[in-house]
C-alpha cells in the first residue's frame, strides 16, 4: 500500500504538541513498517528528524502555498501522480477531493469542551469545527487520541462512531530517570537562575494551560518549607504569554517565577529530572504529553481534571479541579512536605509511564 503523509504542521521552528506528536509517530513507523510505502508531502521544506528507510520518501512543493489552497488544488494532483492508496492528515484537515481512502487523526475538541463548562472563555475556530464535520463525512477512519476525545466527537456526529477509533499517544525513549538527581541543571545557571528546588511546567503559553490559576495557588504557599521553591515555566509564548510574563513580575512572586521559553527535548529531559513536583494545569486538554513525560522521568505530577488528563494519568497523580488555585496549593503543600508521598507517586508514575508507546500506537 502505498501511505501519503501531510507533513507541513512541521514547517515550525519549534515543535510542539501535535508537531511533535507525528514526529514520534513516524519514527516509530519508520522503525516498525518496511512492508508499506510512505510518501512524507510538506509545502516548503522540512528539516527530516529521523533517518528514511527505503520505503519512506519525501517530497516538498516549494513555496508557502496557505493551507486551503495546497490541501485542495494541489495535494489530490500529488496523490495521483503518486498512486497513492491512502491519505494521513496529523490534523483531521482531509481534502475534499481526491478519491483515496482518509484518515484524520483529532486531537481536542475546545467548543465541546467549553460547553460543558471546562474551559469556557478559549477561542475556537470555525475551522477546526468544519475540519472535524468534514472528517466524519469523508474520512474512512478517525483516530482519537483519547476516549474524551472519542466521546465528544460521537456526541456531535453519533453516526460516526463505528469510524472513530482511540489509539494513545505514546512517550519518546528519551524521558527516562536521570543518573545523577543531585546535580545541578546546566541550564539553569546559563538564565542565571539560583540552584533551588523547583516545581515544574512546560506547555505553550497560553490561556487554556490556565497558569493564572498556577500562578494564584504558588502564591498561596506559606511555610517557609514550600516559599523555598521556585517555579519553572518552559515553553513558548502564546495568546496568554504576556499575562503571564506580567504576573509572574509582580512584587508576590518577583524572583520566585522564571521562564524558560522553548526548550529541547535533551533540556527537557533534565528540567523534568530534577524538579521537585511537575504541575499541569490546563483546563482541557485531548490527551496531554508533558505529564507522561514527566512520570517516565521519575518525577511526581499533579495534574487537573480537565478534558482527558484524568484519563491519561489514571491514578498516577494528584487531581485538582482546574478552577480552584486553593485546592492546587493544597496538594502542592502536601506534595512538597511528604517525602513518601513523592517516592509513592514517583513509582506509580513510572509503571504508568510504561504503558504508553510510539510503537504500540504506530502497530495499532
Amino acid at each position: 500500500m502505498r501511505i501519503a503523509v501531510d507533513v507541513s504542521i512541521q514547517e515550525t521552528e519549534h515543535p510542539t504538541g501535535v508537531n511533535r506528536v507525528q514526529r514520534s509517530l513516524l519514527a516509530a513507523l519508520a522503525r516498525l513498517d518496511q512492508e508499506n510505502e510512505y510518501l512524507l508531502i510538506g509545502r516548503s521544506g522540512v528539516e527530516m528528524w529521523f533517518g528514511l528507510p527505503p520505503n519512506f520518501d519525501y517530497v516538498a512543493l516549494g513555496g508557502r502555498w496557505p493551507s486551503c489552497i495546497w490541501r485542495e488544488r494541489v495535494l489530490p494532483s500529488i496523490m495521483v501522480k503518486g498512486k497513492i492508496d491512502l491519505l494521513h492528515s496529523p490534523v483531521s484537515a482531509i481534502p475534499l477531493r481526491g478519491g483515496v481512502g482518509k484518515i484524520a487523526t483529532e486531537h481536542d475538541l475546545p467548543w465541546v469542551e467549553r460547553r460543558n463548562k471546562i474551559g469556557s472563555g478559549v477561542a475556537v475556530a470555525r475551522g477546526h469545527r468544519s475540519r472535524v464535520f468534514l472528517s466524519v463525512h469523508l474520512a474512512s477512519k478517525i483516530v482519537a487520541v483519547s476516549k474524551r476525545t472519542r466521546d465528544g466527537i460521537v456526541s456531535l456526529y453519533p453516526d460516526a462512531a463505528d469510524k472513530v477509533e482511540v489509539i494513545h499517544n505514546g512517550i519518546d525513549e528519551c524521558f527516562r530517570p536521570l543518573t545523577n538527581r543531585n546535580t545541578r541543571v546546566p541550564l539553569l545557571g546559563g538564565y542565571g537562575i539560583p540552584d533551588q528546588p523547583y516545581v515544574f511546567f512546560v506547555g505553550t503559553l497560553r490561556r487554556k494551560k490556565n497558569l493564572k490559576v498556577l500562578l494564584d495557588a504558588f502564591m498561596l504557599l506559606s511555610d517557609s518549607e514550600c516559599r523555598e521553591h521556585m517555579l519553572i515555566l518552559a515553553g513558548i509564548r502564546g495568546d496568554g504569554g504576556r499575562e503571564i510574563e506580567e504576573a509572574a513580575r509582580s512584587p508576590e512572586l518577583r524572583g520566585r517565577v522564571h521562564i524558560l521559553g522553548y526548550v529541547s527535548d535533551e533540556e527537557l529531559v533534565d528540567l523534568y529530572g530534577h524538579a521537585k513536583v511537575m504541575v499541569y494545569p490546563s483546563l482541557f486538554e485531548g490527551f496531554g504529553l508533558p505529564p507522561l513525560e514527566a512520570m517516565a522521568c521519575g518525577t511526581p505530577v499533579i495534574a487537573s481534571r480537565g478534558g482527558a488528563i484524568p484519563e491519561v494519568v489514571g491514578d498516577a497523580a494528584l487531581l485538582f479541579s482546574p478552577d480552584q488555585p486553593r485546592e492546587l496549593a493544597e496538594a502542592l503543600a502536601r506534595l512538597l512536605r511528604d517525602r513518601e508521598l513523592r517516592c509513592d507517586l514517583r513509582e506509580r508514575g513510572l509503571r504508568h509511564a510504561e504503558r504508553f508507546s510510539w510503537e504500540r500506537a504506530a502497530s495499532s
